[in-house]
């Protein structure tokens, strides 16, 4: 019987078997000459000057010339960590990007979610940008706790997309339990729900950051709710994950902005593209989605956008329609194809917009060999 893979699958497959193996760079001399002294000042790791010093050789050959190659996302974020995924971007205020974070591994072990703050992103500061994560006693923690009666180290609570609302954050998460630790893909997932932050007037970084569980919004046999979050024409769009018959699977949900938190106001897009109030009536879509993904609206092609990464073939794949509920019959069209991970069972996953501005989209992708978003840019022109 073949083994169901979703969101959580990647993730544990990855903790499990988390490995790095080197790869052929294609020089980038001045870089070398003038960066390679300071890195080996800079961090003292033999784990992080290697991943530095990866990065700045490694650039991605791309043989669709309309992609560029940069390697690990945001190269600051090593001064922090070895190694996460997510990587999520939520629109905070005119000046911040909140990020959200799943599995984060530190010199302290891993923790299952993380939270950090930069400038807002755009297309000048898109890999340049300065990461401040969330901590406490000067270390990276989870802002998504567990409670008392949990173990940590089994009750997994991975972060997912979110959006803020008025002066309301909403993060979606899921709590995954660790069945046995030393097997791979040993857990069942508890619930799929939310958390959420009232920010104080005036709030800036640097000062209190406090998210409130909201427990057991969703159980039983229902996805992952909160691979990607999109706020249009007042209401909210929630994609969800799904494995089941074989398949890796995308679901649809909405709900009105003001009714977030209320379980009964969701409504789950349908295979006869109408919406309906029951799971068992969503449609599935696509059926190859490697791990997380990002949905976003075009304003210049005025249409509704979804990448994702495509299960085993590690594509990069792009669905365009001009409304959601055409979505489930967009075509797929392939932007990018990264280099084939060779020596490895591991797979690349959670494909996802995190930057569109004037036709270039800036996505990251994870690369499961040494635990990092990768990023690219591609022109789309329609």
């Amino acid at each position: 019987m073949k083994k169901k893979v979703d969101i959580i699958d990647f993730r544990n497959h990855v903790n499990m078997d988390w490995n790095r193996k080197k790869r052929p760079c294609v020089p980038l001399l001045s870089a070398v000459c003038e960066w390679g002294g300071f890195l080996v000042r800079k961090y003292y790791t033999r784990f992080i000057l290697l991943t530095c010093i990866f990065n700045l050789l490694l650039y991605i050959q791309c043989t669709n010339p309309d992609v560029t190659g940069y390697g690990v996302f945001a190269p600051s974020r090593l001064q922090f960590i070895k190694g996460q995924d997510g990587c999520t971007p939520i629109d905070f205020d005119h000046r911040y990007t909140m990020w959200t974070f799943g599995d984060t591994i530190t010199d302290d072990g891993m923790i299952a979610n993380s939270l950090a703050f930069t400038e807002k992103i755009n297309v000048h500061n898109v890999n340049q940008l300065q990461f401040n994560y969330y901590m406490e006693k000067s270390k990276i923690a989870q802002f998504i706790r567990n409670t008392p009666d949990e173990n940590p180290a089994r009750d997994r609570l991975w972060a997912f997309d979110g959006i803020r609302v008025g002066n309301t954050v909403y993060v979606y998460y899921a709590h995954v339990y660790i069945q046995d630790p030393s097997k791979p893909l040993s857990f069942i997932m508890k619930e799929s729900s939310l958390a959420y932050w009232d920010v104080p007037a005036q709030w800036a970084f640097g000062q209190t950051i406090r998210f409130i569980r909201k427990k057991n919004m969703f159980t039983g046999n229902v996805p992952a709710l909160g691979a990607s979050v999109l706020l249009h024409d007042g209401y909210i769009y929630v994609v969800g994950h799904i494995s089941e018959h074989n398949k890796s699977s995308l679901v649809v949900a909405r709900v009105h902005k003001e009714h977030i938190m209320q379980k009964n106001s969701y409504d789950y897009l349908g295979g006869d593209s109408n919406w309906d109030k029951k799971f068992d009536s969503a449609i599935r879509l696509y059926g190859d989605v490697a791990g997380e993904c990002s949905l976003d609206y075009d304003e210049l092609m005025r249409s509704f956008c979804l990448v994702y990464c495509q299960l085993f073939t590690g594509n990069i794949v792009m669905c365009m329609a001009k409304t959601i509920e055409a979505l489930p019959k967009a075509k797929k069209e392939i932007v990018y194809t990264p280099p084939q991970l060779r020596g490895t069972t591991m797979m690349y996953y959670s494909a996802k917009a995190i930057l569109n501005e004037n036709k270039q989209w800036y996505i990251v992708y994870m690369n499961p060999l040494d635990y990092q978003p990768y990023l690219i840019k591609v022109w789309i022109d329609r």
